[in-house]
């Protein structure tokens, strides 16, 4: 081994655990900036703008909406084998309503279409619990107080996505008013 210590503890065994999650948490981030400023991305924005424009511009709306499933799958599949393989069962008990809402949580509180934002509504909902671990029973109603506020008040996320505005300057407009008269 290269590294067996750290800080004078030894490392556990299965730390190529943390390697494996680690190198597809840089892959997954690596491609999805990647999607976002290519032609697919752009395709998937005006989809999500408006479908009916999109496909009046030429989108392919179907192939685009089966690629997103295709990626969706391709990263939930590797990301649910490395979890069964380090728990050695998994089950539909593992995935309860709770799962949807805090990934659901995820994307209020970061902001949707943003993956800075994506990245830090993860950091705040799964470090909520543990600051209010104090509140015991009330720690699922200041969630969900939280989670209100939030979208009353920020309702687009911490970091939302920053809109591509297209304007055209006055000065680059070589038409006359006469010009437009019938």
């Amino acid at each position: 081994k290269i590294i067996s210590t750290l800080f004078g503890d030894p490392l556990p065994e299965n730390i190529w655990f943390l390697y494996l999650i680690l190198f597809l948490f840089v892959l997954v981030l690596y491609i999805s900036f990647q999607l976002q400023f290519s032609r697919t991305g752009r395709s998937w924005e005006a989809m999500r703008d408006d479908e009916t424009v999109a496909q009046a511009c030429g989108v392919n709306t179907r192939s685009y909406k089966v690629l997103a499933i295709i990626i969706g799958a391709v990263i939930a599949g590797a990301a649910g084998a490395i979890y069964a393989s380090r728990n050695t069962y998994i089950g539909p008990g593992e995935y309860g309503f709770m799962v949807s809402v805090n990934a659901l949580s995820v994307v209020v509180v970061g902001g949707m279409g943003s993956i800075p934002g994506t990245l830090l509504g993860a950091l705040i909902i799964k470090g909520m619990p543990e600051f209010l671990r104090d509140l015991d029973n009330y720690r699922m109603l200041v969630f969900g107080a939280l989670l209100v506020i939030m979208m009353v008040l920020r309702p687009e996320g911490l970091l939302p996505v920053k809109r591509r505005k297209l304007s055209v300057k006055p000065e680059s407009i070589d038409v006359l008013k006469e010009d437009l008269r019938p």
